[in-house]
């Protein structure tokens, strides 16, 4: 009896997948480009770092454009198409610029190690040409901040990341500045996050999200743009989990990408 019930769930597991293995395909498909037929959009999304998920942000930024339809290229490593942006309807990064892999690797047996970039600054340039030529990119939590002020994506964000506190309570409010990206989001709700501390000239966007905290007083969390012929969508909050499975940052960025894709 006992080596019937020992052979059956042999069986079992290797006529089933377990869920978790489902998860991991379904969040690391990454389409060519080249088998589009042409009507299908398509996303490229470079997402993760040594500290941010890239299975998770694949599931909560790129998931909804899978449900709609879309073919999606997803980088989890450094593998990015540089040259072929143009094929892309829609850029998504959150990413920082840091490479520090090799640097938390080795750090400990050479102390003066630098960390490196994992794009040069005429790679950060592409995204610039991108957008003013007509193209669309979501700037998601760190994605502004992968290029050094006056390159890139700072330029496209019209924004300059200057530090973040430790994880607070914050309190995010929405703004009036852009309905489309707030439609159906309460007017204030709170999370625990990293309350990112930047350098801009509001004139200069339409900021629809702000936080407040009693340890850091108020800072833009969410502002958008055209740039050129294209379109930009900055959004913050999202370091954790429980952030980004937030219902109001779930919405602000089914809204974000609804406004990209207009």
């Amino acid at each position: 009896m006992r080596k019937l019930t020992l052979l059956i769930a042999a069986i079992l597991c290797l006529t089933s997948t377990p869920s978790w293995v489902d998860d991991a395909a379904a969040q690391n498909t990454s389409q060519n480009v080249a088998q589009n037929d042409g009507d299908q959009k398509t996303v490229l999304a470079i997402l993760g770092d040594v500290w941010h998920r890239p299975a998770f942000l694949d599931r909560h930024l790129v998931g909804p454009l899978r449900d709609e339809g879309w073919m999606a290229d997803v980088i989890m490593d450094y593998d990015v198409p540089w040259d072929d942006f143009e094929n892309y309807d829609l850029i998504i990064l959150s990413r920082y610029g840091q490479e520090d892999f090799d640097y938390y690797r080795y750090r400990d047996r050479n102390p003066d190690a630098e960390r490196k970039t994992w794009m040069t600054l005429e790679q950060s340039m592409l995204f610039v040409e991108y957008v003013e030529s007509g193209g669309s990119i979501l700037l998601y939590h760190d994605g502004f901040g992968s290029t050094p002020c006056e390159f890139g994506t700072v330029l496209l964000a019209r924004s300059c990341f200057i530090s973040h506190p430790e994880r607070i309570e914050i309190t995010v409010s929405t703004l009036d500045g852009m309905p489309e990206i707030t439609e159906g989001v309460a007017d204030s709700f709170v999370v625990r996050d990293e309350e990112y501390v930047v350098e801009m000239d509001e004139s200069e966007t339409n900021v629809f999200l702000e936080s407040h905290s009693p340890e850091h007083g108020r800072s833009p969390q969410g502002w958008a743009h055209t740039f050129g012929d294209g379109k930009v969508v900055v959004l913050i909050p999202g370091h954790f989990m429980d952030t980004i499975e937030h219902p109001m940052i779930n919405r602000l960025i089914q809204n974000s990408l609804d406004w990209l894709n207009e």
